[in-house]
């Protein structure tokens, strides 16, 4: 073998395994979006919005941010319920960001989807919608979501 092909296999080798480490450290370093228990409130026939609710977790080892939430049933934005002297009011969220090991919890008082522009033919009793959440990193996660009372 001469000097070049030795050459020539150490420089192969080396970022071969560069590689390697690369792949394994970039893959340590990940989110992981789950999503769990998400239903949507069944709205009377004369609302115009609902809400939804559930969980958004992050098992993974690096943080990501939620940029946006579609839906088949109509417009739907991240709300939070801020109350100030006995007043709920609703504040649009652009965005979440969602640490690694984290919960991002929506629920009733608190962050909650907020759905408007209501489609009459998916919002029926025993009916279900699709939602679709769009990640900084994960890209997008789509979930079947019941629809049931309030109560």
């Amino acid at each position: 073998m001469n000097n070049l092909s030795v050459a020539r296999s150490i420089f192969i080798a080396f970022f071969l395994l560069l590689a390697v480490f690369t792949n394994i450290s970039y893959a340590d370093n990940q989110p992981t979006i789950e999503t769990e228990n998400f239903w949507v409130v069944l709205p009377p026939d004369v609302a115009r919005s609902t809400a939804g609710y559930g969980i958004i977790r992050n098992s993974g080892d690096a943080s990501d941010t939620l940029l946006g939430i579609r839906s088949d049933g109509g417009s739907v934005m991240l709300h939070k319920t801020d109350i100030k002297s006995g007043i709920a009011r609703m504040i649009h969220m652009p965005n979440m960001v969602i640490e690694a090991g984290a919960e991002f919890i929506l629920e009733p008082m608190s962050f909650h989807l907020m759905f408007s522009d209501l489609c009459p033919i998916i919002f029926t009793e025993g009916g279900s919608i699709t939602l679709s959440f769009e990640f900084e990193k994960s890209g997008k996660i789509e979930i079947k979501v019941p629809l049931r009372s309030a109560w």
